[in-house]
């Protein structure tokens, strides 16, 4: 395990360094390697579309989906700040239960600021405010607690493990990533982060891990050519992609020394370099995701049959299926999900077009988007 963080951790020390030939050692055993030099656009092409509305009455009524997992033939949607609450429905659309649990009592939560789902469908809530994990069964019910010493970004559950994204304490950051083990109560510290570059804020993600069913966890650092795999046996390189147009460490370090963050991440947004690889979902045949830059034109589509790359317009998402952003993976089919916006344009042709959407209303919850590229 030091091995594998050690390299890790050399390579995050090497990526911003102006030397190409000395960050291409980074590559040498990663799976699967895409030089963005060599890639090709295309026009989005697909197999199949579905919608599945989800049921809306006032029991269930979600303000935002800022985080959608499909479990266990269960879709769950997080809305962080209008409900803050987690709402589960069938595969059909049909509403099934919703944890709701603001308070100070046991099973009560301040905040809610990330979720995710136990292999055997016990469901993990991170109450940010107050630091800690709440447990509730697949049913909704609430089990038992986990504390934390430190606050995160996000998290993610490999069996009795738990692994952390940017770990601060006092205003500072402390580590970039930690794995904690359940059993044991123990946190190891996987990489110190010296730089702070949580702070390289770009506001192009809320979240560091992707899930993909059957490869684990996709996990990729800010400024990082690497994207790495989390699963039982640790973590790993998965990907890696050449040719970014990564910012020098004097360049990050001036980004740094702007005191208001609203300034600098204009500045970041403004500069178009590379900042992060973001939204990595994968299918049986496709991984696709995002290197993330200002503007943001592009989704970077990889055939894992013909093992070649090609990108999409991010316009054509839009303007073909709805969505603003890829949101997940059932492992067969990427999906999204779409609030509808009835004067939209693009919208208004979907919903007209769509017999599973003709009875759809302004004011119902958003809907499920499921869709298989054909490139």
């Amino acid at each position: 395990m030091k091995q594998i963080f050690l390299s890790f951790l050399l390579f995050l020390v090497m990526q911003s360094c102006v030397n190409r030939e000395l960050s291409n050692d980074v590559f040498k055993n990663v799976p699967i390697v895409i030089d963005m030099d060599s890639v090709k656009s295309d026009s989005l092409k697909l197999s199949h579309i579905r919608y599945v509305p989800l049921e809306t009455s006032e029991e269930c009524l979600i303000g935002h989906a800022y985080k959608t997992l499909i479990r266990n033939d269960k879709i769950y949607i997080a809305d962080f700040y209008t409900a803050m609450a987690l709402f589960v429905f069938d595969m059909d659309g049909k509403f099934l239960f919703k944890i709701s649990k603001r308070g100070q009592g046991p099973g009560e939560y301040a905040s809610f600021r990330d979720f995710d789902i136990q292999t055997n469908g016990d469901i993990y809530m991170f109450d940010q405010h107050r630091k800690k994990f709440l447990i509730y069964n697949s049913a909704g019910e609430y089990l038992q607690e986990i504390k934390s010493d430190f606050y995160l970004s996000c998290f993610c559950l490999v069996n009795n493990k738990m692994y952390w994204s940017e770990l601060t304490e006092r205003g500072k950051m402390f580590a970039n990533l930690a794995v904690y083990d359940m059993e044991n109560k123990k946190t190891d510290f996987m990489l110190k982060e010296k730089k702070n570059l949580h702070n390289v804020n770009a506001n192009f993600n809320n979240f560091n891990f992707y899930y993909s069913p059957g490869s684990g966890i996709y996990y990729s650092p800010k400024f990082s050519e690497i994207i790495y795999s989390i699963s039982e046996k640790g973590v790993h390189p998965a990907i890696g992609i050449k040719n970014l147009k990564i910012p020098s460490e004097d360049i990050i370090n001036g980004w740094l020394q702007v005191e208001d963050i609203i300034e600098r991440s204009r500045m970041i947004e403004n500069s178009r370099y590379f900042v992060e690889n973001a939204h990595i979902y994968e299918t049986d045949k496709y991984i696709t995701f995002g290197c993330m830059s200002n503007p943001v034109q592009d989704i970077l589509l990889y055939n894992k049959h013909v093992k070649s790359a090609c990108t999409v317009r991010f316009f054509d998402c839009y303007s073909i299926i709805g969505i603003d952003r890829i949101k997940g993976s059932t492992g067969k089919e990427f999906f999204g999900v779409i609030a509808f916006l009835p004067d939209n344009v693009h919208h208004k042709r979907i919903l007209a077009s769509r017999e599973e959407l003709k009875h759809w209303k302004e004011d119902d919850n958003p809907v499920m988007v499921f869709f298989n590229p054909d490139m």
